[in-house]
């Protein structure tokens, strides 16, 4: 059986089938989880079989169901269910970007707003919202709606489920695009495929008023 242990998220490398750092570096995530005696173990077996890549490997001397799951939204309706399951599980290890994390919560979150964002027929249109200008106030943040009254610019933000926890400082030598991936990073927002910081950009021709009002009424009609 191949061996992984896992010290103060450091690697000991392994030899066997899969390693889970390296797994989570080319899939969406990749879960490690030991057998328990929950009512929902047999059927998370099953989902963790039906992974991408699925093998059981040693962890601190415990044997460990490891799947690790691709970036599609069948495969993100598995690991979010598998997360569903297990979260509440004693051991339960998760593995994202070539790290161990401890907030699967927040990370499931994010996978169950990419399969959302799948079965949309333009993902931007999930996933964007429009946004003020950040140069308005040195630490801007896209919910403080005072600004909104004042006259400005307005940009692309690429993530929705991001925003929430936004804060730009217009004062940072990081671009803006740097400063949104870092906060994916923190959020856990890099887990989402459709996660592009470089997306932020200015709209230089908005949708003009009288077009939203022919779109409405054509989409009624």
């Amino acid at each position: 059986m191949p061996r992984v242990s896992v010290r103060a998220n450091q690697l000991v490398k392994a030899t066997g089938q899969i390693d889970p750092f390296q797994a989570s570096m080319g899939s969406l995530l990749a879960i490690a989880f030991p057998k328990t005696n929950s009512k929902n173990y047999p059927f998370a077996v099953q989902i963790a079989e039906s992974a991408e890549r699925y093998a059981i490997v040693e962890i601190n001397g415990q044997p460990m169901h490891v799947a690790a799951f691709g970036k599609t939204q069948l495969e993100g309706g598995r690991a979010a269910t598998l997360l569903g399951y297990s979260l509440g599980w004693k051991g339960t290890l998760l593995f994202v970007n070539g790290r161990l994390l401890r907030d699967s919560y927040r990370v499931r979150e994010v996978i169950e707003c990419f399969v959302q964002s799948c079965e949309c027929t333009d993902i931007k249109a999930h996933c964007h919202e429009v946004v003020n200008d950040p140069k308005v106030s040195p630490h801007y943040t896209p919910f403080d709606y005072s600004y909104g009254r004042k006259k400005s610019d307005r940009y692309i933000f690429p993530c929705k489920h991001l925003l929430p926890w936004m804060r730009f400082d217009s004062q940072h030598p990081s671009s803006y695009q740097d400063q949104i991936q870092a906060a994916g990073v923190k959020h856990a927002c890099t887990v989402c495929p459709n996660f592009h910081p470089q997306d932020f950009v200015k709209i230089e021709k908005p949708l003009k008023s009288a077009n939203i009002a022919t779109h409405k009424l054509t989409a009624s009609s």
